[in-house]
C-alpha cells in the first residue's frame, strides 16, 4: 500500500481544484475567527447579565447561553464528510492539544448543549407544584443528572475507542471514499481519521441515534407535562396571575429552546444526507459547520432578548446612556449659553 504523498504526486494530479469559497483552511478559519472577533463583546455583555442579572428562580437557564461557546472559539473543524476525518485550525490545535482531546472536548460540548436542553424544561416542568410526575427529592434529582451525565460521558470516551492506530492506512481508506478531496487533505499536518470501519460507524450510528431518541423522548416528555398542566387542567392553580406568569415562562424557554435549534437544522440535514449518500463537497460542508457557529450568537441574542430581567437591565442600561448624554448636552448648552451672555456684558458700553 502507497503512502498518502504518493497519491497526491500522482492520482490527485487528475482531480479538479476546488477553488470555490471556505474551501482553503485559511478562509475557514479567518471567517470563524473574524465572527468570533465580532461576537466576543456580545457574549462578554451577556456573561455579565447571566452572571450579576439572573434572579434566583432562573439561575438554570443560565446555562445555556454560554454552552457551546467552546466550538467557536478553541476548536474550528475542517471536516471531510461523508467520512469521519478532518482536523482542526483553532486556538486548541495552536496550543498542540492532540486531536483525539480535541475530538473528546466537541463531543462532551455538544453533549452539555444537549443535556442543558433537557434541564431547562425539566426545570419548568418541576415548577409545576401540582405536577404528578415532579421530581420533589434532592437525592433523586442528583441521580437523574448524574445518570444523564455519565451517560454522555461514556458516549464521548466510548468515540476514542474507534480510533485507528496506523492513522496513514485510514487516511488512503479515506481517498477510496473521497478520491479528490480538497488540497487540504493532504498538506495539512494533523489530518485526523476518527473511525474508518463500516461496522464501528454503524455502531456509532446507532449508539448516537439511541442517544438522540433517549434524549428526545425525555424533552418530549417534558414538554408534555407542562403543555397539559398549563393549557389543559387550568383548575388546577390556585391563582390566575400565578398560571399566567407559568405560561409566560414556559412560552420564553420554547422561544429559547426552538429557536437557535431550528437555526442548526439546516447543517444537522446536510450532515445526515452527506453521510447517508456519501456526498462530499467541501466548501458545503465549511459552509454547514460556519452555519452552525453561529448557533452561539443567536443563543445569546435569544436568552437577553426574552427573559425579562436580562431584557430589562439592557433597556435600562441604554436608557441611562441616553439620560447621560441628553444631560451632558444640556450642560455644555448651558455652558456655552453663559459664556455668551458674559462676553455680551463684558463688551457693552459703559455709560455714565
Amino acid at each position: 500500500m502507497g503512502s498518502v504523498r504518493e497519491y497526491y504526486l500522482t492520482n490527485y494530479t487528475k482531480c479538479p481544484r476546488c477553488d470555490t469559497f471556505l474551501c482553503t483552511w485559511q478562509e475557514v478559519a479567518y471567517t470563524f475567527h473574524s465572527i468570533t472577533i465580532f461576537s466576543l463583546p456580545f457574549y462578554i455583555f451577556g456573561g455579565y447579565c447571566i452572571l450579576y442579572k439572573t434572579p434566583k428562580e432562573m439561575k438554570m437557564y443560565s446555562r445555556t447561553c454560554l454552552v457551546d461557546i467552546f466550538l467557536n472559539v478553541l476548536a474550528t473543524p475542517y471536516l471531510f464528510f461523508p467520512t469521519l476525518s478532518g482536523f482542526s485550525v483553532g486556538l486548541l490545535n495552536f496550543l498542540r492539544v492532540p486531536p483525539k482531546i480535541q475530538v473528546w472536548l466537541v463531543f462532551q460540548s455538544l453533549n452539555w448543549m444537549l443535556f442543558s436542553m433537557t434541564m431547562l424544561l425539566e426545570n419548568r416542568h418541576n415548577s409545576i407544584l401540582f405536577n404528578r410526575f415532579q421530581i420533589t427529592k434532592n437525592r433523586t434529582k442528583i441521580i437523574y443528572y448524574l445518570v444523564r451525565y455519565l451517560s454522555g460521558l461514556i458516549y464521548s470516551m466510548s468515540l476514542l475507542f474507534f480510533i485507528p492506530e496506523d492513522q496513514n492506512s485510514a487516511l488512503l481508506q479515506v481517498l477510496t471514499k473521497i478520491p479528490c478531496p480538497s488540497q487540504e487533505f493532504f498538506t495539512a499536518s494533523d489530518v485526523f481519521v476518527l473511525c474508518i470501519d463500516e461496522n464501528y460507524v454503524t455502531f456509532l450510528a446507532l449508539f448516537t441515534g439511541i442517544g438522540v431518541l433517549t434524549e428526545i423522548a425525555q424533552i418530549v416528555f417534558f414538554l408534555a407535562c407542562c403543555v397539559y398542566y398549563l393549557f389543559v387542567s387550568v383548575r388546577s392553580f390556585a391563582s390566575k396571575k400565578t398560571r399566567q406568569m407559568q405560561v409566560k415562562y414556559f412560552a420564553s424557554i420554547i422561544l429559547q429552546i426552538s429557536i437557535p435549534m431550528g437555526f442548526m437544522m439546516p447543517t444537522v440535514l446536510y450532515i445526515f444526507l452527506s453521510l447517508s449518500y456519501k456526498f462530499y463537497n467541501q466548501a458545503l460542508t465549511n459552509l454547514s459547520i460556519l452555519h452552525a457557529s453561529l448557533h452561539d450568537l443567536l443563543s445569546t441574542f435569544m436568552v437577553l432578548l426574552i427573559h425579562a430581567p436580562y431584557r430589562h437591565f439592557i433597556f435600562s442600561f441604554f436608557k441611562k446612556l441616553d439620560t447621560s448624554v441628553s444631560t451632558s448636552e444640556v450642560r455644555d448648552e448651558s455652558v456655552m449659553a453663559t459664556q455668551i451672555t458674559i462676553k455680551q456684558v463684558s463688551m457693552s458700553p459703559v455709560t455714565n
